[in-house]
């Protein structure tokens, strides 16, 4: 006889503050013939806690900044940093690159050995991080401590594995350094955007190697009007239906903002704000993907059973749910992609099927999965969330399938 099991609903929800345009820092005529529809993006500048503490953030603030990604140097919880973002009304980013993955050299240190960091960012109050690099499963782990993840992709080396479109990372900024990248940010835009991620722009305050040779091209395009420049990458996205929704400055160093001045940022940016203003923001948490402008989206919860908890081989186990909003009364969610993931070990995910079950009308999904052989499982359903309403995981449930049983005479 099937049992069946229902488990207890699973929220994540993200509230985001209401958008508003700000005044350009410089203001400056287009260009003849070119059309002046502005679209409103956030500003982002990535730091060390030196300029957070040396009173920095007051300037980027003043010129329409309103996030801050702390590139943290080691493995302290940055508490007294974090206050001051926040007390700023900016909201808070950290940047965990270089403790857990140090350019690669930490590459087979298990995700799992930094628990105890983790976990005291998370005591500390900040719900976000960021990284360049990782390892597989690296996303899945982090969900247990925090609400998102911001991808950095590496420059000059295509697109990270497939961390652009893990269900757990909430946007993408891409590495904009050399003209040779932005066919990947192109490619890597489109896909994570159909699966609802944000994307945009990310600059890095470094002008010249140690050749002398440019180090950003792209920055010296930006200023002396070549392609791809930023204006050109933003352009692209708004005329392809993408929409960048920010442009991050990296200022990886002490004097930072010095720097930032002198190569000439302070101009560009002024520039960039003409075509795209600053939106205000609060220190709330990331927007989810899909967020229109000044609006908020629903919040959606997935149940999720299963027909039979104790399969054998060579049989099949159904999967099913609702989609529904949470909000009373509540919405039942149609036309939705749900996708089936599983594990062994809770931590690493995979997708079960390469296609995705679209909800009914009433917001109800099935799959039906054979069984191929023994062991303990663990599977959920994901919902990449949409234009109105945000994304959801399932509750975990677990399946352990038999051997089949077999008649000895």
């Amino acid at each position: 006889m099937a049992v069946l099991f229902v488990l207890s609903l699973f929220l994540l929800s993200i509230v985001v503050a209401p958008a508003r345009a700000a005044t350009p820092a410089t203001p400056e005529t287009p260009n003849s013939g070119v059309t002046t529809a502005t679209h409103p993006i956030e500003y982002h500048i990535a730091c060390p806690p030196s300029m957070i503490n040396d009173g920095s953030l007051d300037y980027f603030k003043a010129h329409g900044f309103s996030t801050v990604e702390l590139i943290a140097p080691d493995q302290q919880p940055y508490k007294a940093e974090l206050d001051k973002i926040t007390s700023l009304g900016m909201r808070p980013i950290i940047d965990i690159e270089t403790p857990i993955w140090s350019g690669g050299r930490c590459a087979n240190t298990p995700i799992a050995s930094y628990s105890a960091y983790f976990q005291s960012l998370k005591a500390a109050g900040w719900q976000y991080v960021a990284s360049e690099g990782g390892r597989d499963g690296d996303c899945s782990y982090l969900h247990q401590f925090f609400k998102g993840y911001i991808n950095y992709n590496c420059d000059q080396c295509g697109l990270w594995k497939d961390v652009y479109k893990d269900p757990f990372t909430v946007m993408n900024s891409w590495e904009c350094y050399y003209p040779q990248e932005w066919q990947y940010i192109q490619q890597g835009a489109k896909e994570a955007a159909s699966l609802g991620k944000q994307n945009g722009l990310l600059a890095g305050v470094w002008e010249y190697g140690s050749n002398g040779v440019s180090a950003n091209p792209i920055l010296t395009n930006s200023k002396n009007g070549g392609s791809p420049s930023y204006k050109s990458m933003l352009d692209w996205s708004y005329a392809n239906g993408i929409g960048f929704t920010h442009f991050a400055v990296w200022c990886a160093y002490a004097q930072g903002l010095s720097t930032y001045k002198q190569l000439g940022f302070e101009q560009v940016v002024a520039q960039l704000q003409v075509r795209y203003p600053p939106t205000s923001s609060s220190a709330g948490p990331v927007p989810r993907p899909n967020q229109p402008v000044g609006s908020i989206l629903r919040s959606t919860q997935l149940s999720f059973g299963v027909s039979v908890a104790n399969p054998t081989v060579g049989k099949s186990i159904a999967f099913f749910g609702i989609l529904k909003t949470t909000t009373s009364p509540s919405i039942n969610v149609g036309s939705a992609k749900i996708a089936l993931q599983y594990s062994k070990d809770k931590m690493n995910w995979s997708t079960a099927s390469s296609s995705t079950f679209a909800t009914s009308a009433n917001g109800v999904y099935y799959f039906s999965r054979p069984v191929t052989q023994s062991g303990t499982y663990y599977y959920r359903a994901y919902y990449a969330g949409g234009a109105h309403y945000r994304h959801a995981y399932s509750p975990i449930v677990k399946v352990v399938a038999q051997k089949a049983n077999r008649f000895v005479p």
